[in-house]
């Protein structure tokens, strides 16, 4: 070009253009960057927002919604990152990792058919893992197919006989169907990969339980208790177990504590006041018992067992027309006119 001659109008607008689009492309490659080293580092908030602007800058043109998916997952965003899965999809239909990544966020979100629809298309692209597997037994978990449920949990293990988590789950699809050899199993294997897991020896205690060795189910229940502790993420059941347990054998006062220490941690649960009432009403505490088993009622309030128990306390002390409508109540949920036992 000549000193001095005139530019043309269309070559500034074509520069002007073209200068826009790579401030748009760096500015996209900076979030991009930026969310996915905020996502490698656990900062799951700022490489979901990061992520969320590389994707507006350049639509469709990398995996910036498929790594948003993973940080709202990390963020409980269930519905969130089945939205973002399903648009990454839309530009990438063929992306097993997306398709195995939306199986497992429809069966957080308590869709297992859908889960299963998804996992058949995946599967189609690529071999499932282990933990894929895992997955499609517990969405037939979810809609208590046993069976097929046994069939993928069996596969998971098979594939990597180190999952601890996929032969906890096994277990218990074995103890649901009575199979309380291969239970027990399970859980002394899960607990051989992975010594402090508590689930799994909680789950021991009840399969000990249901086989009738209440020693080896209370030493169980004990160690799950203190496997919680050391983790720092207690869960009630154990104590309930043990509690139940120790009931059975009269053994109140230990058992009360125990369903004290649940109570903290889950403070309504229809179990724990259940228990509790049974507990009180051996103890002879009878205010105390109705307390219990109302509070019971109030979260299962269509609890036939719950009612008949109430009723039991209301008669001993002395409130005889609140017992009998609590009777009433019984009889109206288990469907029958019989008269319930004393």
């Amino acid at each position: 070009m000549r000193h001095g001659a005139a530019v043309s109008p269309i070559l500034v607008s074509a520069l002007i253009t073209f200068y826009a689009i790579g401030v748009r492309a760096q500015q996209s490659s900076d979030e991009y960057a930026r969310g996915k080293a905020a996502l490698e580092q656990k900062r799951y908030s700022e490489a979901a927002e990061a992520l969320e602007i590389a994707e507006k800058e350049a639509p469709r043109s990398t995996d910036a919604l498929l790594l948003r998916a993973r940080a709202l997952i990390h963020l409980d965003r269930w519905a969130d990152a089945e939205t973002s899965l399903r648009a990454f999809l839309d530009g990438h239909p063929r992306s097993a990792d997306a398709k195995f990544l939306l199986g497992y966020v429809l069966f957080r979100r308590d869709q297992p058919a859908e889960s299963l629809a998804i996992y058949t298309a995946a599967a189609a692209l690529e071999r499932p893992t282990s933990d894929d597997f895992k997955i499609v037994g517990l969405d037939y978990v979810l809609l208590r197919d046993y069976p097929d449920a046994i069939r993928w949990l069996e596969q998971a293990v098979k594939d990597n006989p180190l999952n601890a988590e996929a032969t906890y789950h096994l277990g218990r699809a074995y103890y649901t169907q009575n199979r309380f050899d291969r239970a027990l199993a399970a859980f002394q294997r899960a607990l051989q990969i992975d010594p402090r897991y508590g689930k799994a020896e909680n789950n021991l205690g009840l399969t000990w339980a249901a086989l009738n060795r209440a020693d080896l189910a209370e030493d169980a229940y004990r160690k799950a208790i203190l496997m919680d502790e050391r983790a720092g993420r207690r869960s009630e059941q154990p104590y309930i177990n043990l509690a139940g347990l120790l009931l059975d054998h009269n053994q109140v006062a230990e058992a009360l504590a125990l369903l004290e220490t649940a109570r903290r941690i889950q403070p309504r649960s229809d179990q724990v006041e259940a228990l509790r009432g049974r507990g009180l009403l051996l103890a002879n505490r009878l205010q105390e018992a109705e307390g219990a088993f109302r509070a019971a009622l109030a979260v299962q309030p269509a609890s036939s067992a719950l009612h008949y128990q109430l009723g039991r306390v209301l008669r001993r002390e002395g409130k005889a027309e609140e017992a009998r409508r609590e009777f009433e109540r019984t009889r109206a949920l288990m469907g029958t006119h019989s008269t319930p036992p004393s």
